[in-house]
């Protein structure tokens, strides 16, 4: 009795297998007129991209060593409410991340730095790379100077600036070699090494001033310590530190960029080498997509078909 109903089951699934097949053969033309439009569709987006570049800047992070050396008046000095931690306490991979995160920060680094004169520049596209080098589509589908003439929102548009260069920016470390890459994207491939440099100048320069103001305290403490000290070994010991203190001080002035040394400098990219987009992997997704959506919608036509015939009553 089992063995009859099995092979029952196995006839239905084959004559539903078979049901389906023909059914996506009727609909094949559907399908082929989804595909089309579709990839078609696909395709003008491609060519409208411009093409995206990246270019990074490789630095050698540097050990500061005059935190280190503090010992045991450490805590001394925490006792008496003055932080005595050196710039080495973060690394400046973190250090670069925050500042990047910073609203504030980013938003007087727009401003002073005309990035949003630069991206509200008519003519900032002009030197844009296109695939097979056709650029009228991305002509086609821009808009033109008299829409942008509306009285924009600053706040608006720097917040937007903002946004689009965190999204473009990323600052990374390797965890074996120590490196800190620092990378930005843009169509303009020119543009990437000059916003690197801005923004690493601009980071190191409010790092190395926060810096200064501890050490400045760190130098008032001991000296005042040092003035007040008894015995020749603490006042020896007080003397040694304040020497560690200015040693840190002229270390940190010394550096192009905030406790690193620069490995590699941002340069353009080469007009070949694109980081995005895929072009050839949109189009296979969109082809594959396009033939599920076909499939999808020849099953739902189907569907609504043979409920049609079924909800017709009988004469």
């Amino acid at each position: 009795m089992n063995t009859t109903q099995d092979t029952q089951y196995l006839e239905e699934d084959e004559i539903d297998l078979r049901e389906l097949w023909q059914t996506i053969l009727k609909g094949k033309k559907i399908i082929a007129l989804i595909c089309v439009v579709v990839v078609s569709l696909t395709f003008v987006y491609a060519l409208k991209m411009p093409n995206v570049y990246t270019s990074k800047t490789i630095l050698i992070p540097t050990s500061e060593e005059g935190g280190s050396s503090l010992g045991g008046l450490g805590g001394l000095a925490a006792m008496a409410g003055i932080s005595i931690g050196g710039g080495g306490s973060m690394s400046p991979d973190i250090a670069f991340n925050s500042l990047l995160n910073n609203y504030t920060f980013m938003q007087q680094f727009v401003v002073k730095n005309k990035i949003l004169e630069h991206f509200t520049n008519p003519t900032v596209d002009e030197n844009y790379v296109f695939a097979l080098g056709f650029r009228g589509l991305y002509d086609l589908f821009k808009s033109s100077p008299e829409d942008n003439k509306q009285e924009m929102d600053m706040d608006a548009e720097v917040f937007k600036i903002v946004k689009k260069i965190k999204s473009n920016m990323s600052i990374s470390s390797d965890k074996k070699s120590g490196l800190i890459t620092v990378s930005y994207n843009d169509s303009d491939r020119s543009y990437p090494p000059v916003i690197i440099d801005a923004f690493l100048k601009d980071a190191s320069r409010y790092l190395v001033e926060n810096n200064l103001n501890i050490i400045d305290k760190k130098l008032q403490y001991f000296s005042h310590e040092m003035q007040s000290a008894d015995g020749f070994e603490l006042r020896q010991s007080l003397s040694s530190m304040i020497s560690n203190i200015l040693q840190e001080k002229v270390m940190m002035k010394s550096k192009e960029y905030y406790q690193c040394d620069v490995l590699t400098q941002a340069h353009p990219a080469y007009i070949k080498d694109k980081s995005k987009p895929k072009r050839g992997l949109i189009m296979v997704v969109s082809f594959i997509t396009s033939i599920i959506l076909g499939i999808f919608l020849v099953f739902f036509l189907e569907f609504i078909k043979t409920n049609k015939k079924e909800e017709k009553p009988i004469e």
